[in-house]
């Protein structure tokens, strides 16, 4: 027993062991708000000038983008109703939905034609779910 255990038992304080810290750093309770069009899953939130014009093409705010970690992303895939963008994050085999969308971390997109090609027709595809009717 630690000095601090024992003064704490003195003044009869009851300790509590907290089991899942991760409740206060906001990665339990992710809510996505009606107006969250799309979601962005990065290992660090996206700063690149690649990023805003994809946004700005989609017409999207970045207040319509909900931006998690892979850590944060505890909600299950059938309960997403909106798109979901990993940006050079391996998703998991069961967080799989049709509203997938993955790419390379952004800095090969912006070099890379192809890639942008394939990105522009996954937003296309998926125009009419950042702006339902």
């Amino acid at each position: 027993m630690t000095a601090t255990d024992w003064y704490l038992k003195q003044c009869d304080i009851t300790q509590y062991v907290l089991r899942n810290s991760a409740v206060f750093q906001g990665e339990v309770a992710t809510h996505i708000d009606d107006k969250i069009r799309l979601i962005v899953v990065a290992k660090k939130q996206p700063t690149q000038k690649i990023y805003y014009d994809i946004l700005k093409a989609i017409e999207l705010t970045e207040e319509q983008v909900l931006f998690l970690t892979p850590s944060q992303l505890i909600i299950p895939a059938d309960e997403v109703k909106v798109i979901t963008w990993f940006i050079d994050i391996k998703s998991h085999e069961q967080w799989q939905n049709k509203l997938t969308i993955k790419t390379s971390d952004l800095v090969s997109l912006a070099k890379d034609p192809q890639q942008k090609r394939q990105l522009w027709l996954q937003l296309c595809e998926y125009e009419n779910d950042f702006h339902p009717k």
